[in-house]
């Protein structure tokens, strides 16, 4: 395996995608073809290795020294996931780190196979921890939700983030890889989907002794999923525990007095507080509030009868519309 000229896994996508925007997207360069069936190449080195371990040991008194890729697998049976149960089944997307083109992450899953086996690989590993994962392949009218939430929250939304509130999205995962030297390098990013704020990140660096490149995904991706997750369960355990949490834009669309807009504000922040487990203002103007609300899944159970709430709680005073509202995205207009 020889290094990619774009430092990046590829398909030859790039005039298409962009260098940086192919994220794991693997070719076989023609000028290392993969090892042969029998192994026998690689069978005589690891022969001569081990002899002139032994060699060594016999001289010294020392045991030989574990192979790294050994070592690395033992290293990675001794990882101790957390214990931690959730309250709430956790929704998870999975998609490769696009930034804000988010569209273009479909079409490297359908078009490579090995950016598809490392979805699966993140996708298998969450389902059998307990997580809920959204598959981005099957979602196929994506490109139009998300082009339709940026549409609605602004231009500068980044879509990733979007996308995940779109269809339910507790945490985001996003991931890339590239070929240095030798190695191959996985880099994954989990962050909340209602915020975009980066919980932990995780880089599984796994050198290249022969092995396919499915096989060299495979091994990579699924050490560095084991130790991300590691790192987040505790912290997404303890924020559900606060409850299913949604996230609501607010406009005053409406031709408002200042005494009007101000009354407006003090029933959204301080009368429909109450009225959830908790309320957390992102930030609050005089015409657009952003919200995170956490609610009861017992009494809440879906984004319309939240939405049902700041209708019946500012009945009288003001109308309110519905723009559009997801699975965790509620946008809406005050008249």
């Amino acid at each position: 395996m020889k290094k990619n000229e774009n430092g990046v896994f590829g398909l030859r996508l790039g005039s298409v995608l962009g260098a940086f925007a192919v994220a794991f997207v693997l070719v076989g360069c023609a000028s290392n073809p993969p090892a042969k069936d029998d192994g026998s190449a690689a069978a005589s080195a690891r022969s001569k290795e081990n002899s002139a371990q032994s060699e060594l040991s016999a001289k010294t008194g020392e045991a030989p020294a574990a192979k790294t890729a050994d070592a690395a697998e033992a290293a990675d049976d001794d990882i101790k996931v957390s214990t931690v149960s959730f309250k709430v089944r956790p929704t998870v997307l999975v998609a490769p780190a696009m930034g804000a083109k988010m569209a273009g992450s479909i079409d490297v899953i359908r078009k490579n196979p090995l950016a598809k086996t490392a979805m699966e690989v993140i996708n298998t590993y969450l389902t059998s921890r307990d997580y809920t994962v959204m598959g981005l392949e099957s979602q196929a009218q994506l490109d139009e939700v998300v082009q339709l939430q940026s549409d609605i929250a602004g231009n500068n939304e980044d879509l990733a983030y979007v996308a995940g509130l779109s269809v339910g999205a507790d945490i985001n995962i996003t991931f890339a890889g590239s070929i240095q030297e030798d190695y191959i390098v996985i880099d994954l990013n989990a962050s909340e989907a209602s915020t975009a704020n980066l919980l932990a990140s995780e880089s599984m660096r796994l050198k290249d002794n022969g092995e396919s490149q499915r096989v060299l995904v495979q091994k990579a991706v699924q050490r560095a999923i084991k130790k991300l997750e590691n790192k987040v369960r505790d912290r997404l355990a303890e924020e559900l525990e606060k409850g299913v949490q949604y996230k609501v834009v607010a406009h005053l669309t409406g031709d408002f007095t200042d005494d009007q807009a101000e009354e407006i504000s003090n029933i959204v922040s301080i009368k429909m507080r109450k009225k959830f487990n908790k309320m957390q203002v992102i930030s609050m103007s005089r015409n657009t509030y952003d919200l995170l609300i956490y609610v009861d899944p017992d009494k809440y159970e879906d984004a319309q009868m939240v939405y049902g709430e700041f209708v019946e709680s500012l009945d009288g005073l003001a109308k309110v519309r519905k723009q559009n509202i997801t699975k965790k995205l509620i946008i809406l207009e005050i008249q």
